[in-house]
């Protein structure tokens, strides 16, 4: 068919082109991105070919995959990018941080919520899923052993400077409504460890191990102690 369209004058990154276009217009961004890889076939490094194939990726919720086509965009043609692709480009960053996150790895959604805020800081639902990639990144690095990393991550995600045992028991609370319960335990028994006078880092406590653990705590444990774990 392309040989055909070729002796007929007919441009085939065109013919490809255009199947792409009308593809993503009826909801098949698989049959787009077919396309559009069969269009850059025939002219390589084309923006509106690189543009179409990372608008198929978008539209199929594979955002880092767009995010590579779109960094080929940026180095063939830097103008049609700017001018034509950046809304694309910061949807992409956005979907592929949700994605990372789903998928569990907080250290990269936050890394690439770090970037999206700096080129576009008022971008919609940005604001809500770095809250939720700061309370992740900040549970694995308790988990790992690393409070004080976690604690400055927590605290920006409550926008809080606040220090002691006040900003400890609103960490604890944010971690607690968030569902991580578990993370809120590990918080407060570290806190319980540095300020056993403080009686509202116990009673927050027994309050997260009440949730954790419905039927009463695993044997060995006991209320109060510092050293518990979930």
């Amino acid at each position: 068919m392309l040989l055909a369209a070729g002796c007929a004058g007919i441009d085939p990154y065109e013919v490809e082109l255009e199947r792409g276009e009308v593809a993503l217009r009826v909801g098949d961004p698989e049959d787009a991105a077919d396309a559009y890889r069969r269009a850059l076939a025939h002219r390589r490094d084309e923006p509106e070919g690189l543009h179409g194939l990372a608008r198929s990726y978008v539209a199929q919720g594979d955002g880092e995959s767009a995010l590579g086509v779109l960094a080929r965009l940026e180095r063939a043609d830097p103008d049609y990018f700017r001018e034509r692709a950046t809304t694309d480009h910061h949807f992409a960053i956005y979907q592929a941080a949700k994605n990372r996150l789903r998928r569990g790895d907080s250290a990269r959604a936050l890394e690439l919520l770090r970037r999206l805020e700096r080129l576009d800081p008022e971008h919609s639902g940005l604001k809500a899923l770095r809250t939720q990639a700061l309370i992740a990144e900040g549970g694995r690095l308790q988990v790992a052993g690393r409070p004080e990393e976690a604690e400055v991550l927590f605290r920006e995600a409550l926008g809080s400077d606040a220090a002691g045992v006040d900003a400890t028991l609103g960490l604890a609370e944010t971690l607690i409504q968030s569902g991580r319960v578990n993370t809120a335990i590990s918080v407060l028994s570290d806190a319980l460890l540095r300020h056993p006078e403080d009686h509202r880092v116990k009673v927050l406590l027994d309050r997260a191990l009440e949730i954790r653990y419905p039927d009463g705590l695993p044997r060995g444990d006991s209320p109060g102690s510092g050293s518990r774990r979930p």
